[in-house]
């Protein structure tokens, strides 16, 4: 989906700010490590909008799952003051049943003054492992048995598609991509007009927007997270190089991430499961949601984000299928344990 934002129309009018960059290494450990329990500090909303000023919000938030309690105990919490005034939007995985659903939207709209939404069902793409994947290039782990995907991901049990659709080659991708095609004169013309333009989606547009496999507990992950036309879509709307005042916003990994590749800002600002939370993650709830877009100006970059953090000083290895540590005890450990 493709956002633009003005008084009236949804367009972003002004230059951002150049975002900062990590200046010191970030060591290889677990995550998690990084950061002491309670010792995270985020802001819930950049220092210059307590204000009761007139200028534009963009607030962004992904993998709410309220059907958990305290999820949707998150989102009672809310103002319903703050943000009457502001835009929120929402990267998909919203909650698994209809009821939760439909709450949890009527819930944000009484909240925020307009909300947008694109689906992410953990349904869009999902692909058997015996099957070539376009969107996972880097070298399977293979010195563990890793759990297949039929097993790992409930897409494969909990989604009904038409016959002419499957999960076992990239027409589910290809399907919804194409729908883009009825909207491409809309964006044509919010390209020729506006400066600054945020697109969002529920799946990973790029494999480097996640950790790579070996330092996953589930390696099989990136097979199961994006296509690759989706960041056609988004190069097809920003430009082949980007600019500064590109950004896209995902979600579905649950990795807080905010970067720059190839001229796109990317960030990710999941609420998570709570479980997810409770080892800090991600750095809490407190942070959320994340307002990426303020008085003209994008927000400085989201920190810290321990992966994206990693990966802007440290390169990655795709041909690498040696386990991070905590990988490695994790498989060693249920190997001992089934024998």
């Amino acid at each position: 989906m493709v956002l633009r934002l003005a008084s009236s129309y949804m367009s972003i009018p002004q230059t951002p700010r150049t975002s900062t960059s990590l200046s010191q290494r970030v060591p290889l450990r677990k995550p998690g490590k990084m950061w002491k329990r309670g010792c995270t500090r985020r802001l819930d909303i950049l220092p210059s909008l307590n204000g009761d000023g007139p200028g534009l919000r963009v607030f962004v938030l992904s993998d709410l799952h309220t059907d958990y309690s305290e999820n949707m105990m998150w989102v009672e919490c809310l103002s319903t003051a703050k943000h009457k005034r502001d835009v929120l939007l929402v990267a998909g995985d919203v909650a698994e049943t209809y009821n939760n659903f439909v709450l949890t939207m009527s819930l944000l709209k009484e909240r925020f003054k307009h909300v947008f939404y694109v689906p992410g069902n953990h349904d869009l793409w999902c692909r058997r492992e015996s099957d070539v994947s376009s969107f996972d290039r880097e070298e399977d782990i293979t010195s563990f048995r890793i759990p297949p995907l039929e097993m790992a991901c409930k897409d494969y049990h909990a989604c009904k598609w038409p016959e002419e659709l499957s999960n076992r080659d990239t027409s589910l991708a290809s399907y919804f991509d194409a729908m883009n095609e009825n909207n491409m004169d809309l964006i044509e013309d919010i390209k020729k007009t506006c400066e600054q333009i945020i697109t969002f989606s529920h799946f990973v547009p790029r494999q480097e927007l996640c950790p790579e496999k070996r330092m996953l507990f589930y390696p099989n992950l990136p097979k199961i997270i994006g296509s690759d036309s989706l960041e056609v879509r988004l190069r097809s709307i920003h430009g082949a190089e980007g600019s500064g005042s590109a950004c896209h916003v995902f979600g579905h990994t649950h990795f807080c991430w905010d970067a720059v590749l190839d001229g796109i800002r990317y960030v990710q600002a999941p609420l998570a499961y709570p479980r997810e939370r409770k080892r800090r993650m991600n750095g809490g709830e407190n942070w959320l949601p994340f307002c990426i877009y303020s008085d003209g100006e994008f927000a400085e970059r989201l920190s810290p984000c321990y992966w994206s953090d990693y990966y802007s000083v440290n390169p990655r290895q795709p041909r690498n299928t040696e386990l991070a540590p905590w990988v490695a005890r994790f498989y060693s450990q249920r190997k001992d344990h089934n024998t």
